[in-house]
C-alpha cells in the first residue's frame, strides 16, 4: 500500500474531512469567518502545486482554470471559492489517490460543527438568498413606475395643452360679450340725446365694430376637448411575466422542463483600446459575477474618440445586475447603461 505524503494546514484539513458530508454552500461561510486572509492564501498555494502534480502522476491531460492572485475587499471569499473549486476538480477527476494527506497541529484552528451550527448557516443562506430577490424585486417595480409616470405626465401634459386653448377660447368669448355689453351701454346713453329718428344709425354702426362671433369649427373643437382628458383610459399597460418561487421539494406534483435564467444586458463603453473581452470577464469572474456572454461592441463616444477606445455588450444574470453597476467597481470615466434593444417593427 502507497503511502500518501502529509502536509500541515488546519484549512485544508477541515474541508478535506468535511467534503461529504455538507454542501459548498455551507463550507463557505465558516471558512470566510474563521480563518484569516493569510491561512486561506497559503492553503490554496499548497493545494493548487498538489493538484497540477496529481494531474501528472495521473496522466491526466486536464488544464487547471486560471486561478489569479486575488485583490480587494473581497480577496477572502474569492480565495475561498477558488480552493473549493479545486477540491471539486479532486472529486471529479478521481484524484484523491494521488493527493496528499492534511493534518493539523493546531486543532484551536479547526472549527467545530454541530447541528445548530448548520441550521444558522442554512437559515443564512436562505436569507441572503432572499435579499437578492427582494433587490430584484425592487429594481423590477422602479422601472415599471418610471415608466408609468412617464406615460402619465405625457397624457396630463397633452390635456393640458387642449384645456388651456379650451380656456383661451372661452375667455376671448367671455371678452367678446363684455365689449359688445359695453357698446349696448353706450347705445343706450346716447339714446337718451337724440331723435328717435337717429337711433338706427347708432345701431348700425356699433354691429359694424363688434368683433366677429365663434364659427361653428371653434364651437366643435371646444366640444372635443373633454374626450382628450380621459385618454389616460386607453393607455396599454405593459404586461409583464410571473416566474414560479416555491422550491422543487415543495412542488412535487408539478415541475418546470428546464431552468430559466433571468438576465441582465449591460453597455460597458470608454473601456482600454487594449482590453479584451476575456479581461474584461476575467475581471468579473474575481468580483463573484458570472458572465453569460461577453462581446465587442460599438462604441457611444463622439467619432473623434471612438478609435481610441472599446466597448462591450455584456451578459449577466440578473441578481448579479446591482454589483456590476456598482460605480465603485470600476475605473474613474467608464461608462456603464443598460443596453437599448432595438424595437419590433
Amino acid at each position: 500500500m502507497m503511502v500518501a505524503d502529509v502536509l500541515i494546514s488546519e484549512a485544508l484539513c477541515f474541508i478535506s474531512n468535511n467534503y461529504d458530508k455538507q454542501p459548498s454552500s455551507q463550507r463557505k461561510p465558516i471558512l470566510v469567518s474563521f480563518y484569516r486572509e493569510d491561512e486561506l492564501v497559503e492553503a490554496k498555494d499548497i493545494l493548487k502545486e498538489r493538484v497540477r502534480r496529481a494531474l501528472t502522476l495521473a496522466n491526466n491531460d486536464m488544464e487547471l482554470p486560471r486561478l489569479p492572485g486575488r485583490q480587494g475587499k473581497d480577496k477572502v471569499k474569492q480565495t475561498t471559492d477558488d480552493i473549493l473549486k479545486l477540491f471539486t476538480i479532486v472529486d471529479e477527476q478521481n484524484l484523491k489517490d494521488h493527493m496528499p494527506r492534511y493534518a493539523a497541529v493546531d486543532l484551536t484552528r479547526v472549527p467545530y460543527l454541530n447541528s445548530d451550527a448548520i441550521n444558522t448557516i442554512a437559515m443564512a443562506k436562505k436569507i441572503d438568498a432572499l435579499e437578492q430577490r427582494m433587490n430584484s424585486f425592487e429594481h423590477m417595480m422602479t422601472s415599471t413606475f418610471a415608466q408609468s409616470n412617464s406615460e402619465l405626465s405625457y397624457d396630463q401634459s397633452h390635456a393640458y395643452s387642449q384645456s388651456a386653448g379650451a380656456s383661451t377660447l372661452q375667455s376671448s368669448t367671455s371678452a367678446t360679450m363684455n365689449v359688445t355689453g359695453a357698446y349696448r351701454s353706450h347705445d343706450e346713453d346716447v339714446d337718451e340725446n337724440v331723435d328717435a329718428d337717429d337711433g338706427g344709425s347708432w345701431s348700425v354702426v356699433t354691429s359694424r365694430h363688434l368683433p366677429p362671433k365663434p364659427s361653428s369649427q371653434l364651437k366643435s373643437g371646444m366640444a372635443s376637448v373633454r374626450p382628450h382628458v380621459n385618454r389616460q383610459e386607453n393607455v396599454h399597460k405593459k404586461r409583464s411575466k410571473l416566474f414560479g418561487a416555491a422550491s422543487s421539494s415543495t412542488a412535487t406534483r408539478i415541475k418546470s422542463g428546464v431552468e430559466i435564467i433571468r438576465k441582465a444586458v449591460i453597455h460597458v463603453d470608454n473601456l482600454d483600446a487594449n482590453c479584451t473581452p476575456q479581461l474584461l470577464e476575467d475581471y468579473l469572474l474575481s468580483n463573484d459575477v458570472s458572465v453569460l456572454s461577453c462581446y465587442a461592441t460599438k462604441s457611444w463616444l463622439r467619432d473623434t474618440e471612438k478609435d481610441k477606445v472599446t466597448a462591450f455588450r455584456v451578459c449577466v444574470k440578473a441578481e448579479h445586475r446591482n454589483v456590476v453597476m456598482n460605480a465603485n467597481l470600476w475605473s474613474k470615466d467608464i461608462v456603464l447603461r443598460d443596453w437599448k434593444f432595438k424595437g419590433k417593427n
